[in-house]
């Protein structure tokens, strides 16, 4: 062995005199390099544990797709990331059958999206991150089941599966739980894990087939037939067919320079009020205001009772771009009674969502 160090590291003074970098080329596709006047002696050990495991990249299993390291929305793998319903591309912080998008209540029934939404405009994943990823679908989450070794482990302290490839990758998926009959927290967590798949099922429309896994490794499955409503709020990790999709994770270490300085209010408005209670039909004016000195997108507008389980559609027809130090103005129209009415903007910046609120308050003088 001393050997093979002595001409490794006789290779590696070679390289730090006639080339600027040492370049480390991993079979994920990312690329680390090395100023070579920094390298002093290049030497191999015992295989370190999941080495193409870390936030934003592709990691090969050996299987039809590539898994992404982390779940969409998060940054490291044991972090839960976003929770999203069936079919939505926006994550939300509760969810109800009278918040989801796609049911309608006049008739009592959900919206048809289609049978498999992978790659389409309804895949959270192809929306958040482009076209290179999306939701895997049912066969691709069996594939995973089968072809992988499953272990019921810690990261970081938090539960989950760390699930290794025949080729000896693995990528780290937690117990994020789900939000389902509790619609303003996540149940469940730390001890099972759910992860939506692009698959509805053809027997029940209304149950969509999600990869499910218990702290008992003989039960990982898939669910096709458990009662799993497309409303609920469950994680995905996405999957690509490229191998180069991924990247170095985005830092948002410095994003509170912005944020910080986004606001938003209730600016006045046409509304009745009876004992407190704003009427349904009233108009109340909101203003969205970027004060930073960096542009930012806003995504999604809504107003809801701070009282109430439903926070309300989207009322935003399209993205709109917001430049830096400027307001945009709404006029949000009440469809039912409100006590405490808030507006929530959602925007995007530097790659992720984050949102800004504004809480009525009753003027002391009509406007």
């Amino acid at each position: 062995m001393k050997k093979y160090l002595l001409t490794i590291a006789f290779v590696a003074a070679q390289i730090s005199a006639i080339a600027q970098t040492v370049n480390v080329h991993f079979k994920n596709g990312q690329q680390i390099q090395y100023p070579a006047s920094n390298v002093d002696y290049v030497d191999f050990s015992a295989k370190a544990a999941d080495p193409t495991v870390s936030a934003g990249q592709v990691v090969d299993l050996g299987l039809s797709v590539y898994w992404a390291s982390c779940n969409l929305g998060a940054e490291k793998p044991e972090e839960y990331g976003d929770y999203y319903a069936w079919g939505e591309t926006k994550p939300k912080s509760s969810f109800s059958q009278s918040n989801y998008s796609y049911y309608d209540s006049n008739t009592s029934k959900y919206i048809e999206i289609g049978k498999i939404i992978e790659g389409t405009q309804y895949d959270a994943a192809t929306v958040n991150l482009g076209s290179d990823w999306r939701i895997p679908t049912r066969t691709e989450c069996q594939e995973l089941v089968d072809n992988c070794t499953w272990e019921w482990t810690q990261t970081n302290g938090i539960n989950g599966y760390k699930v290794t490839g025949k080729n000896g990758n693995s990528i780290f998926m937690p117990a994020a739980g789900l939000y389902g009959m509790y619609i303003y927290s996540p149940h469940q967590v730390n001890t099972n894990l759910y992860y939506w798949s692009a698959t509805s099922q053809t027997s029940n429309p209304d149950d969509v087939e999600c990869l499910w896994g218990p702290n008992n490794i003989s039960n990982v499955k898939i669910l096709v037939s458990a009662g799993i409503r497309p409303y609920y709020g469950i994680t995905i990790r996405p999957v690509t067919k490229n191998l180069n999709a991924g990247g170095n994770p985005v830092d948002h270490s410095q994003d509170n320079l912005v944020t910080d300085k986004i606001s938003a209010s209730f600016i006045g408005g046409a509304y009745s009020s009876i004992n407190g209670v704003i009427q349904s039909g009233s108009v109340l004016n909101t203003q969205f205001t970027n004060g930073s000195s960096e542009s930012v997108t806003l995504v999604a507008i809504q107003i809801f009772d701070s009282g109430s389980s439903n926070e309300g559609n989207n009322v935003l027809e399209s993205e709109v771009e917001v430049a830096a130090g400027e307001s945009k103005s709404y006029g949000l129209k009440l469809g039912t009674n409100m006590t405490t009415p808030v507006v929530r903007f959602t925007y995007r910046y530097n790659k992720k969502n984050y949102t800004a609120e504004a809480t009525w308050t009753t003027p002391s003088s009509p406007f």
